[in-house]
């Protein structure tokens, strides 16, 4: 396998962009030690920069907060009321829970121009209840428990210790530190290593925080391929596009969670970071040609969210997050025209042949002679002869530098083993009893010849027993199998580009040379084939082939993919199913709303089957309603896009959901930007539709 050819970078950052104030990533809240190590040595400084303990190359050094016992919990719950809504909207819903009794707050939705409203402070879920009960019966039917970070002040903790290798133990400022190599990496053992400057400093929670300082160009080169790596999507145009995404986004977010001492995490909750080791030569590329850009609306930097997978189509931001951003609208997933490429069979294909019965087995003795008029339905169904198979048999014989041994009389399955000289291999090793649990009783010769040719899945079980005569199919599928045990072979895969190349898996580009006489077959989804004269193959769609010693492709097979001909059907998520039993999906329900039991579920869905409302009834009647990202979640499914069915009754009631996508559906379908970028699209051209309005330029 050729492997993908990228050339090595090195990333300079030109003085407008440096310009940009350098961004703070939080890269973990929880902890209370880390093991760190700093590359060529350095020092554990104070926040300021005062050297306070010199650290030696390769030496690891355990930090530990001393938080004087269990720590603060970090988060609290408590209940959602309603959708966003606008601000008007959100005070009007605050009046009326301040009515009630409630003590109501608003919580800014960071990727809107929406407020949610919530309500009371619990410990843990199950607190909630009774005020989630009491809003129900008051005809609030949509309500939602969620999680919220905690208020809380800084702990006083004992102190903060540096301890070496030697248990020695060195007290360190109680207010953070500053780890500074002589290098160029912190290295945070089970984290990873970074870049730039790295803190680490007591929280309110009696954890220690870990704060990442970079520029924003540095910062990408962790984010792009975390959130859309190069081994996945290796193409260049849609790796841009992600650059130019994830730059403004950090931009339009900086601050984001300022209260938590940072700007942003290293979570999909922002932007998946992964310092150095997650750098790749491809995405620092796509950095670099794009550096500076940033997607703007009026002059500013959008809001550039992004998701997985789309399910075919994106939605608008209204139905998520509220709001009305004018680039977060409704996008298809699905080129107007498919970009597609002719390709014809070499030889003739008679329509008899074009039938999905072909296996495996028969193709590949067709690339090696087999006359092609014996792949028609009438030809294959009658008897086989020892005639019929001698001239393949002589042909693998000599392929395989065997002795040239003729088909014996009798038995074809039997006579076909024995040529290949199979029959040397079952003294000793095939025992009577055996040959009673594979075989009948009434083959009486060669029964250890036979019993091994079914424990290898050359022969089936059942055409021992069967007096009809084999057919001609069968007894070539058995010659393919005997092949298969002696040169075992896998066809070569690719995805068809549109230069007419192929991309292996982790692979780059590379020639598809057809040989003369090739043939052209096609794979449906559930395994059949069928042979082709021609088919125009859509860009993307995976090809396999059987090469021959020259490299040439003897047999060309078109997959047909099971995903359809969305630019997005590239992801595993494209398509999916999940499955659950009554108790289950209620106890899925039941960690969002109180539920006893589900009588029914109602969806309203927009116009791309994306599912915009639903409403939960329980099991005493009342409804329950939940809307855009809310949904998934109270489901525990990975989009809205899907639909379901129910079988059987009662408790033995099982709910199976088929649906496609993965994520919010606002903003830039990753997967489609790479099925865009390999029909030709440029990084400019998917931006543009993903996020229709904005311009693309530099901010300062």
């Amino acid at each position: 396998m050729r492997m993908l050819w990228i050339p090595v970078l090195a990333l300079t950052i030109s003085p407008a962009v440096a310009a940009q104030p350098p961004l703070r990533i939080g890269l973990d809240t929880q902890a209370l030690e880390w093991t760190i190590a700093l590359e060529g040595g350095g020092a554990i400084c104070d926040r300021t920069g005062r050297p306070l303990l010199k650290v030696a190359p390769e030496e690891k050094l355990r930090i530990w907060w001393d938080s004087r016992g269990t720590s603060d919990p970090t988060i609290e719950y408590r209940i959602q009321v309603g959708r966003p809504q606008d601000a008007a909207e959100a005070a009007a819903t605050m009046k009326r829970l301040k009515a009630l009794g409630e003590d109501p707050d608003r919580v800014k939705v960071p990727d809107a121009d929406t407020w949610r409203v919530v309500t009371g402070h619990f410990p843990e879920a199950r607190a909630a209840e009774p005020i989630l009960q009491k809003l129900q019966d008051l005809g609030y039917d949509e309500l939602w428990v969620s999680t919220e970070p905690r208020a809380a002040t800084p702990r006083k903790g004992r102190a903060l210790y540096a301890i070496n290798e030697r248990y020695e133990r060195r007290a360190l400022p109680s207010e953070g530190i500053w780890l500074r190599p002589a290098g160029e990496l912190t290295t945070l053992q089970g984290k990873g290593r970074y870049r730039g400057k790295v803190e680490l400093l007591p929280n309110a929670q009696g954890r220690l925080t870990v704060v990442n300082t970079v520029d924003l160009e540095t910062y990408l080169r962790g984010v792009v391929p975390r959130e859309m790596g190069a081994w996945e999507f290796p193409a260049l145009e849609a790796l841009k596009a992600q650059a130019v995404a994830a730059r403004t986004y950090a931009v339009a977010n900086r601050g984001k969670r300022a209260a938590d001492g940072f700007d942003m995490s290293d979570t999909i909750a922002d932007q998946v970071y992964g310092g150095r080791d997650g750098e790749q030569s491809l995405t620092d590329r796509a950095i670099l040609e794009t550096e500076g850009l940033f997607a703007t609306h009026r002059g500013k930097p959008i809001q550039a969210l992004f998701m997985a997978n789309c399910g075919g189509h994106t939605t608008d931001v209204a139905q998520v997050f509220g709001g009305d951003a004018p680039y977060l609208k409704a996008a298809p997933c699905y080129p107007a025209k498919p970009l597609t490429l002719p390709f014809t069979s070499a030889l003739p294909v008679t329509p008899e042949a074009q039938q999905p019965w072909l296996s495996w087995e028969l193709l590949r003795l067709a690339t090696a002679g087999l006359p092609m008029e014996w792949l028609a339905g009438a030809r294959l169904a009658q008897p086989a002869t020892l005639e019929d198979l001698a001239l393949p048999v002589r042909a693998l014989q000599r392929r395989l530098a065997l002795e040239q041994r003729p088909l014996e009389p009798g038995n074809l399955c039997l006579a076909l083993g024995k040529a290949f000289a199979f029959q040397r291999l079952v003294a000793g090793q095939e025992r009577p009893q055996d040959e009673a649990y594979f075989l009948p009783d009434s083959l009486a010769v060669e029964r250890p010849l036979a019993a091994f040719l079914t424990r290898r899945g050359v022969v089936p079980a059942a055409v021992w027993g069967d007096a009809t005569p084999l057919t001609l199919r069968q007894a070539l599928v058995v010659l393919g199998r005997l092949w298969q045990e002696l040169e075992p072979f896998t066809p070569a895969e690719g995805s068809l580009l549109a230069d007419r190349q192929v991309r292996r898996k982790r692979g780059g580009p590379e020639p598809l040379p057809l040989a003369p006489g090739a043939l052209l077959a096609e794979e449906a989804p559930d395994g059949s084939l069928r042979l082709l004269a021609k088919a125009d193959i859509q860009v993307g769609d995976r090809l396999k082939w059987l090469p021959s010693e020259d490299g040439q492709a003897l047999l060309l097979v078109r997959r047909l993919d099971p995903d359809g001909a969305a630019w997005d059907r590239y992801n595993p998520t494209a398509h999916w199913r999940v499955e659950y039993t009554e108790a289950d999906l209620v106890a899925q329900v039941s960690k969002r709303i109180k539920v006893d039991g589900i009588r029914e579920l109602k969806a309203v869905y927009n116009d791309q089957g994306r599912v915009e409302d639903l409403t939960l009834v329980d099991g005493r009647g009342a409804p329950h309603r939940a809307r855009g990202m809310h949904i998934r979640g109270l489901l525990g499914l990975k989009d809205n896009v899907f639909r379901w069915l129910t079988v059987g009754q009662g408790a033995k009631r099982r709910w199976i959901f088929y649906g496609r996508g993965w994520g919010h559906g606002l903003g830039m379908c990753q997967t489609g930007a790479y099925g865009m970028a390999l029909e030709g699209a440029t990084f400019r051209q998917v931006l543009e539709h993903y996020y229709p309005g904005i311009s693309l330029q530099r901010v300062d």
